[in-house]
């Protein structure tokens, strides 16, 4: 069975790609950088040739909300995508686990929802919370291309 998981999908407070990367012996923490909010281009690593067997481009854009990263992969894991903000946007651990940073499950709804609660809570300024939203006017998600690869990897198709 293949797993993949995404940062808090539920509960961003409970970040399942953090605990994903801890089980398997990763190191996480706070972001030196801060919160990643908006929508960012990530980069898919050039050392593999998966992409090409999907016929995805070597860089996406994805919804981002968290403040915590992967600072150590875990000993069986390989980095598949970073951010110039994130060093480690996605991992697989074998052929059976992918842990994703970003959120290609959102939509800039759910975002700019999100955002307002961080707003309304005092958790960024009033000045992060323009700059992540104006990412989310300016850029379009690569909603496709992920559910591509994300479907690939459930089905065994995407193998390192």
């Amino acid at each position: 069975m293949n797993v993949i998981v995404c940062s808090g999908i539920i509960a961003p407070e409970k970040d399942i790609y953090l605990i994903l990367s801890r089980a398997l012996g990763g190191k996480t923490g706070r972001a030196e950088s801060g919160w990643d909010i908006g929508v960012t281009t990530v980069n898919l690593s050039t050392s593999s040739t998966l992409w090409d067997t999907l016929k995805i481009p070597t860089t996406l854009s994805v919804i981002e909300f968290h403040r915590d990263e992967v600072r150590e992969l875990p000993p069986s894991a390989k980095v598949m995508a970073w951010s110039s903000k994130t060093g480690v946007e996605m991992f697989m651990s074998g052929d059976h686990m992918m842990g994703i940073q970003g959120h290609p499950e959102y939509t800039k709804d759910i975002l700019l929802n999100l955002i307002d609660r961080l707003l309304d809570r005092n958790l960024i300024q009033d000045s992060h919370a323009e700059t992540a939203k104006a990412s989310v006017e300016a850029t379009e998600p690569s909603r496709e291309a992920w559910r591509k690869l994300c479907r690939s990897f459930l089905k065994g198709r995407l193998v390192l």
